[in-house]
């Protein structure tokens, strides 16, 4: 995987945990449309974004490059998700384990998204340690088994990084595939 750039879509419901994720392992200075949050928002978090988030991850020795495309989480920002969403090689689908108020609809958005695109999923599934936990949330969400599954906490660039590679094997996975198909 030498000389290549991939858009990665990374994407959720809101306050999931999807600029934290991008902040943590961009290795370039992240754009950001960051505002102060208004109305029942303000209650869950102080700033949001309102149109997308964009950081970069390159490979140490390599021309691999990830360009990281985070998306608005609220639904009267959902056109942004649209926009973002062309010529995307991956979706890093962001949940928070601990907003079970925000599952039901995620579910909906990550099945329709999925549908819609047809590239693989990482599920990044933030405020979690336990895989059979995560595992769990992102089958109830309606991730395919063979979608790779993370459980994360997305403001330690460590487990950051640690989604980065499973979206990097989903990539290698989702090339070798093509490749077999193509032969």
């Amino acid at each position: 995987m030498s000389a290549q750039t991939f858009k990665i879509l990374v994407t959720g419901p809101f306050a999931a945990g999807k600029t934290s994720m991008i902040q943590s392992v961009s290795q370039t200075q992240v754009i950001s449309t960051d505002v102060v949050t208004s109305g029942e928002e303000s209650d869950v978090k102080s700033h949001t974004t309102v149109a997308m988030d964009f950081g970069t991850y390159c490979l140490d020795g390599d021309d691999t490059r990830l360009l990281l495309f985070g998306t608005p989480g609220q639904a009267r920002f959902r056109f942004m998700t649209n926009i973002l969403k062309g010529h995307v090689d991956v979706v890093a689908f962001v949940i928070d384990a601990e907003a079970t108020e925000t599952h039901a609809v995620a579910g909906v958005e990550l099945r329709a998204l999925l549908r819609d695109l047809r590239v693989p999923a990482v599920i990044a599934v933030n405020r979690c340690d336990d895989i059979t936990v995560a595992r769990r949330l992102a089958r109830s969400l309606g991730a395919l088994d063979g979608e790779a599954v993370v459980p994360c906490q997305l403001i330690d660039p460590d487990s950051g990084r640690e989604v980065v590679v499973e979206i990097l094997l989903t990539l290698l996975a989702s090339m070798e595939s093509t490749k077999a198909e193509v032969a």
